[in-house]
């Protein structure tokens, strides 16, 4: 089916054109995983087409995004900015792709970016926590008039969240960013070179600089109280995630995981309640792949 959908959005232009307008509307709904599917087709595009093609196709999400954000009052530097990531990130990671051939450049480069927007947030606003500080409080608000309980200090479970928001944003940004790539790179691999995205995506790993940077910045985030460490921080996990699945991956090809427990994998990252645990879980295990897996399977 996946097959069939590639290549009939790629036997003409217009027709990807058609439908990411489509896409781009329910992904307004969730988020999460529908904006990585929206961002995949100019992916596609792009890989198989021409990267302009791919450039214009996602102009054409990130602007029936835009005009639906407007008209709802929401239309924001923050807005803007975080539609420009989410529709124009994904293909030029596929450029990158297309140059280099290396899908764990790729993957590295988005850690990085993703890095690199925490850090412009954080020197640009003077006061990040501030920002959400307020927008949590709206939020809780009526919440909390309807009857919500939060044990504890309620400040201080605000305070809390404030300092991380950014880096769960950031977290998102590169899980929908690059998402939208791998579910791009494998539709293009049907078409072109079946079997090969599997392959690609097994051996995915932060590698040794980014090893050592991560195990730092865990180290400094529980040694102080800074909020663009704590922020990093969450970048860091879902970096780790993304290989901790990739592990979890090469695991079932070896026969050493099987269908099953792969499939309950990705129910539990869907699953609301689930999915925070799952994300830690993946971490914990792309972490130790990262430092034990032998350098031979990551070539």
């Amino acid at each position: 089916m996946h097959r069939a959908i590639a290549l009939w959005l790629t036997e003409r232009s217009w027709r990807a054109a058609v439908v990411i307008p489509i896409c781009s509307l329910l992904a307004l709904l969730m988020p999460l995983p529908l904006m990585s599917l929206a961002g995949a087709i100019p992916v596609l595009v792009a890989l198989r087409m021409e990267a302009q093609t791919g450039f214009t196709i996602a102009a054409g999400g990130a602007l029936m995004v835009g005009v639906v954000v407007f008209f709802a009052g929401e239309l924001t530097t923050a807005t803007v900015l975080g539609i420009a990531i989410a529709f124009f990130g994904p293909v030029a990671l596929a450029l990158l792709l297309q140059r280099t051939g290396s899908l764990n450049l790729c993957f590295q480069v988005a850690v990085l970016g993703a890095a690199a927007l925490l850090v412009a947030i954080h020197v640009a606003v003077p006061d990040p926590v501030a920002v959400w500080t307020k927008f949590l409080n709206e939020l809780l608000a009526p919440m909390l008039a309807a009857g919500l309980k939060i044990e504890g200090d309620q400040d201080a479970f605000i305070q809390t969240w404030a300092r991380a928001m950014w880096g769960v944003f950031a977290g998102m940004a590169l899980t929908v960013v690059f998402g939208a790539l791998l579910l791009g790179r494998w539709w293009y691999s049907l078409l072109e070179s079946p079997g090969a995205f599997g392959s690609e995506y097994r051996r995915l790993r932060i590698g040794l600089t980014l090893g050592v940077a991560v195990t730092a910045l865990f180290v400094i985030a529980l040694a102080t109280d800074s909020p663009l460490v704590s922020s990093l921080a969450w970048v860091a996990i879902i970096a780790l995630a993304f290989q901790g699945l990739a592990a979890a991956h090469r695991s079932r090809a070896g026969g050493r995981l099987s269908r099953g427990w792969l499939a309950a994998i990705y129910v539990l990252l869907v699953v609301p309640l689930s999915t925070w645990v799952t994300v830690f879980v993946l971490a914990i295990w792309g972490f130790a792949d990262n430092w034990l897996r032998p350098r031979s399977l990551s070539a």
